[in-house]
């Protein structure tokens, strides 16, 4: 199972008790795992977008490594967007699909309310007798 809360708490943690013990930590991510068919990998982009807030904390360079091959385009696009540097074709670059995280979890949360069923209003049964 993903949780992000705990991944977003131990990157924290990992890179707080970095911060004290080195100059400087580096962390590259292989994301295979989010191809998995485990409960909590349709939270990827949430977390995506949410990670950059614990690591705007630190003063470690982070590197998710997604394999272009194994991902398809919709989710490549999904995930560039919660990176505000991407390196394509070897070359690290400022990312023009960047969105702000608070404006990408706020666009998350609307995508989600409107793929869930709307509520039913309670019919009121009478009798007659």
């Amino acid at each position: 199972r993903f949780e992000q809360d705990a991944m977003l708490t131990w990157v924290d943690e990992i890179l707080t008790a970095n911060d004290t013990a080195h100059k400087r930590s580096r962390i590259v991510a292989h994301m295979e795992w989010a191809l998995l068919d485990i409960p909590g990998v349709e939270d990827l982009l949430e977390y995506e977008a949410r990670v950059n807030r614990v690591l705007a904390k630190h003063n470690a360079p982070v590197i998710c490594a997604y394999d272009a091959s194994r991902f398809g385009a919709n989710v490549a696009l999904d995930i560039m967007r919660t990176h505000p540097l991407v390196i394509i074709g070897g070359v690290l670059q400022e990312n023009p699909f960047y969105v702000p995280p608070d404006e990408l979890l706020m666009e998350i949360r609307e995508a989600r309310s409107r793929r869930l069923p709307a509520a039913r209003p309670h019919s009121a049964v009478t009798s007659t007798t």
